[in-house]
């Protein structure tokens, strides 16, 4: 039942998007750690979709690891999350808002496991028993974030929240872009769909780098210790985050690299977690 519900909501998603005028564009971001080669924890996301004017419909699948090449007595069990997204966007030359409501299901039915199988018949990992991952339930959220320009127009403030069943979090945190297209904003420190639009359409590269913490009240995808004979998890209530990249704006569209680090999320956690972000959109 809940199967057929995801695919009726993600179908509808995709009609809506179907429909939408040629004041369109597509996007897609991947964040995966395989910059690292790491193969743990935030170990792979994707998101795709399709903005038109201040709307945004798209699917979203998150996929969390233990560290399979480095066990240890405690970790983090693995789950996945696949949600249908719809935002909007309210944004002008110095201020972006983006509210979000998403509906999906973690567990199995998120297809975490099929996913982690098919890529690494590409790229070879180390094997994780999916059998602890953690249970269907329902994954439900709503997420704010404010993005403004501070100062001279180099620094952006960015702060917000996110309420679901699975995840509660408040953020804020400051980015420092310069060159091109500065109207951009790093989806890494927003936490809340961010395509990489320039308001300007000029050609040109950009580099930037940014700062943010958490306060966490609620992240049910760190309740199991993967080790089942190993102690329950214990999340950590504030989490540091820093990131880095580059933009690069062209007619046809923009391309964007990040790198991010966070500061360990539970306790016994031995070390701290870095990923790499791709995202591209087309106008089209």
């Amino acid at each position: 039942m809940r199967r057929r519900a995801l695919a009726g909501l993600a179908l509808a998603v995709a009609g809506v998007a179907g429909a939408a005028g040629r004041d369109a564009a597509w996007y897609v971001q991947v964040d995966n750690d395989v910059v690292f080669t790491t193969d743990r924890w935030y170990t792979s996301g994707v998101r795709i979709a399709r903005l038109e004017r201040d709307f945004e419909w798209g699917l979203v699948q998150e996929i969390y690891t233990p560290d399979a090449k480095n066990p240890r007595p405690v970790d983090r069990a693995p789950a996945g999350r696949l949600l249908a997204s719809v935002a909007h966007h309210d944004r002008s030359a110095e201020v972006w808002c983006t509210l979000e409501a998403a509906l999906g299901v973690r567990g199995p039915a998120a297809l975490g496991r099929q996913s982690t199988d098919y890529i690494h018949r590409l790229i070879p990992a180390p094997a994780v028993d999916w059998s602890r991952q953690l249970e269907n339930r329902l994954d439900a959220q709503l997420a704010f974030t404010r993005s403004e320009i501070l100062g001279l127009g180099l620094v952006k403030a960015h702060y917000g929240a996110v309420l679901g069943t699975q995840r509660a979090f408040a953020h804020a945190g400051i980015e420092i872009r310069a060159g091109a297209n500065r109207s951009m904003a790093s989806a890494l420190l927003r936490f809340a769909p961010t395509p990489p639009l320039a308001l300007q359409s000029a050609p040109g590269w950009n580099a930037y780098a940014g700062a943010s913490g958490r306060a966490v009240g609620r992240d049910e995808l760190v309740s199991r210790n993967y080790n089942p004979f190993g102690p329950p998890l214990s999340r950590r209530n504030a989490i540091g985050r820093l990131v880095a990249g580059v933009a690069w704006t062209q007619p046809w569209g923009t391309l964007t690299f990040e790198i991010a680090q966070d500061s360990r999320e539970f306790d016994g956690q031995h070390a701290p977690h870095r990923f790499g972000s791709l995202a591209f959109h087309l106008d089209f």
